[in-house]
């Protein structure tokens, strides 16, 4: 958390103003339409166009303001992947004698039009890119990206092929290999080091870099063993915050899948145990991840980060044998909220403790130990299956549910704070199977 790994290039759209390519911005900064709803291939289209972009001068009071919070900013130019927006504008640095046209992605994912490894004009547009870049980021790291490169393209350009046997490279991921250590030796000629995703060790790893391990921990793993630096940010140990927070989708407001409770978050120790004790060292930190395909607000930022971000300072900053559950999410985690309450902060109201969906058999049940995740705030709840509002009954001890036979009853309860803020509800079937 004090530190801002701004993304700022992607097939979606390039955001940074490069004023000696300025066509990256006039042309990549937008695109026809986006996607609407999760990711599907025949998808609808929101037939709106959308783009804009970071001038330089914005870029420099967003790094200031940061650095007046003690928050360092680290850009990240994606490169050789993801490069569709960049395409758009310079057709030429695709792969091939005649390449594009091309027009930014209205959709999510990867795709296989990536930069032309080899092409020596694609180098000297990333080396002026990140000419103008570094003096506006006082950071010691540049993150060039790295990830999710297909090499379709690669495998029949005359140009990358050319590149591969000139250079006596064994085969396309060697060939990314090159292209990184390339950019890596231009950085650092800048006096500025690279950080890439764990798809940088592919083909062998450039000299200085330090690893971002996002598909789990074995790229922290090997990067560390290798006596490279790693960031952890493994979306295995619920670090992606765009995943969503809670189980049942039609729960949970339009996120990109995967999940990602408070629980899972603060059950995460950053320190992969496969890393050796004198490696350990190379462990900089853990880094969360907020991507915003399906993020159209910032109070839906707000929602998405909080109140994971909690978990996310606890497992940076606290030893695995402190940590405490219990004690972080009904007393500390509770408390905290219970001020953003009295905000305007979103934020998203974690579940009732103590009980969780589920299903019982039995023909009587007590539901008991339940306790609000905001301090301050109160439950309720049903056992008729409607949807519990503050109109029910709450919560204040042990509820029996006695259930006839043959039949089912079914308790929600749900968290209300006081500005009125809930929770989704948790549900348990009781069902009597006795006929």
């Amino acid at each position: 958390m004090n530190t801002f790994h701004w993304h700022l290039t992607d097939d979606q759209g390039w955001r940074i103003e490069i004023k000696s390519h300025p066509k990256l911005t006039q042309i990549g900064g937008y695109r026809n339409q986006t996607l609407l709803g999760n990711y599907k291939t025949d998808g609808d289209y929101d037939n709106t166009p959308y783009g804009g972009f970071y001038t330089q001068d914005q870029i420099k009071e967003v790094v200031a303001y940061a650095k007046s919070k003690y928050v360092t900013v680290i850009p990240e130019i994606e490169m050789p992947g993801h490069a569709l927006a960049a395409l758009s504008a310079y057709p030429e640095l695709g792969c091939g004698d005649k390449p594009g046209p091309y027009t930014a992605a209205q959709t999510w994912g990867v795709f296989d039009d990536v930069f032309c490894a080899g092409k020596e004009e694609t180098f000297k547009l990333l080396e002026d890119v990140i000419d103008e870049v570094i003096p506006l980021f006082p950071s010691e790291y540049i993150h060039i990206g790295g990830d999710e490169c297909p090499k379709t393209r690669w495998k029949t350009c005359p140009h990358c092929q050319k590149r591969i046997k000139d250079n006596n490279l064994k085969d396309e991921h060697e060939l990314q290999s090159y292209f990184i250590q390339r950019m890596e030796k231009y950085i650092n000629s800048k006096g500025k080091r690279i950080i890439g995703w764990d798809e940088i060790l592919e083909g062998g790893l450039a000299p200085n870099a330090t690893v971002m391990s996002w598909r789990g921990d074995q790229g922290a793993i090997d990067a560390a063993n290798q006596g490279h630096d790693v960031i952890i940010t493994a979306n295995s140990y619920g670090l992606y915050f765009d995943h969503k927070q809670g189980a049942d989708q039609n729960r949970e407001p339009l996120s990109i899948g995967g999940l990602s409770t408070l629980a899972k978050v603060y059950s995460s120790d950053p320190m992969p145990s496969k890393i050796s004790e004198n490696n350990k060292k190379h462990v900089l930190g853990v880094q969360a991840n907020i991507w915003t395909e399906y993020i159209g607000s910032s109070n839906k930022v707000e929602f998405t980060i909080l109140p994971r971000v909690l978990a996310l300072s606890e497992i940076a900053w606290t030893q695995p044998e402190k940590k405490n559950w219990k004690n972080f999410s009904e007393q500390r985690a509770a408390r905290q909220l219970a001020k953003l309450d009295q905000t305007n902060t979103f934020y998203r109201v974690p579940e009732a403790y103590g009980i969780s969906d589920t299903t019982v058999y039995a023909s009587e049940y007590t539901i008991r130990g339940l306790k609000p995740s905001v301090e301050g705030a109160k439950i309720y709840y049903t056992l008729d299956n409607y949807d519990p509002s503050e109109l029910d009954l709450e919560y204040t001890g042990p509820v029996k549910v006695t259930v006839p036979n043959s039949k089912e009853r079914v308790f929600k309860a749900v968290v209300i704070t006081p500005s009125g803020k809930r929770s989704n509800y948790i549900r348990v079937n009781i069902i009597n199977t006795k006929k």
